[in-house]
């Protein structure tokens, strides 16, 4: 138990230490900035992971397929996106549920 207690003691003074260092860098980024603003914006989208799309699909299984072209999965998941809402209700219709959410609840 005391272990436990040192361990959570310890990582609260190294987020304090992160942080602060962290704020000082920062600080000293920003003032030998010529464009001080956008330097700003650049920390704000890296600190929040918004810098970059890292993101990106790189490959998308089609019909027992791999697919590596970007255009072709884009076309992919819009199709799919597009007609998915469609085939939902179609088969809700076709089922002849009610329109009360609750009942999905408790299928």
């Amino acid at each position: 138990m005391e272990h436990k207690l040192y361990y959570k003691h310890y990582c609260k003074i190294l987020s304090k230490v992160i942080k602060e260092a962290k704020k000082l860098y920062y600080k000293e980024v920003i003032s030998k900035s010529k464009n001080k603003m956008e330097t700003t914006w650049n920390i704000i989208r890296k600190e929040t992971s918004k810098l970059t799309n890292e993101n990106n699909i790189k490959s998308l299984r089609i019909n027992d397929h791999v697919v590596y072209n970007q255009v072709t999965i884009a076309n992919e998941l819009n199709n799919y996106f597009l007609n998915k809402p469609g085939s939902i209700s179609n088969k809700r219709i076709n089922e002849k549920e009610e329109a009360s959410p609750l009942q999905n609840l408790f299928k």
